[in-house]
C-alpha cells in the first residue's frame, strides 16, 4: 500500500489558500448582492459538500509514501490556478457577477485541488474531487439562471 493516514501540511496549505477569498465573502457586507436564498437544490448540495468533505479528509490526512518536490509542472501550474482564482474573486467583488465570473469561480479550484492532490500523490481524492466539481458546476448553472 502507498497510502498511510497522517497529517498532511502540505495539504492543509493548499486547502486554506483557496479559502482566503471565500473568507471575505462572509466578512465583506453585501458581497453576496441579494442575499441568501433557499437551495433549490437539496440532492446536488449534499453530493456537493459531502464530496468536498471527502476530498479535502483525503486532501490532510491521506499520505503518500511518495514524494512531492515543491517545485514542479504541477506546482507551477497550481500557482497560476490560484492567481487566477484570486483575480476571478476580485471581478466578483468589484460587482462583475457575470455567468463566466461564476463559472470560472466554480471551475477553477477545482482544477487546482485536482492538480494538487496529483502533485501529492493523493490520486483517491481525484473522484471526490470531480464529483464536487461537476456539483458546484451545475448548482452554480442553476443558481444563476434562477436569479437571472
Amino acid at each position: 500500500m502507498n497510502y498511510f493516514w497522517g497529517f498532511s501540511w502540505e495539504g492543509l496549505v493548499v486547502f486554506i489558500l483557496v479559502m482566503i477569498p471565500n473568507l471575505f465573502y462572509f466578512w465583506l457586507p453585501n458581497s453576496s448582492g441579494s442575499g441568501r436564498t433557499p437551495s433549490k437544490h437539496l440532492i446536488l448540495d449534499i453530493m456537493e459538500h459531502g464530496s468536498q468533505a471527502i476530498f479535502i479528509f483525503l486532501l490532510v490526512f491521506l499520505i503518500s509514501k511518495q514524494g512531492a518536490p515543491m517545485l514542479s509542472p504541477y506546482t507551477i501550474g497550481m500557482a497560476i490556478l490560484l492567481l487566477l482564482y484570486y483575480l476571478l474573486w476580485i471581478f466578483y467583488f468589484r460587482g462583475y457577477k457575470n455567468f463566466t465570473v461564476l463559472l470560472g469561480m466554480a471551475v477553477v479550484p477545482v482544477a487546482y485541488f485536482i492538480l494538487a492532490e496529483i502533485w501529492l500523490h493523493k490520486i483517491p481524492a481525484v473522484v471526490p474531487t470531480v464529483i464536487f466539481g461537476v456539483t458546484h458546476i451545475v448548482i452554480t448553472y442553476i443558481d444563476y439562471r434562477s436569479a437571472h
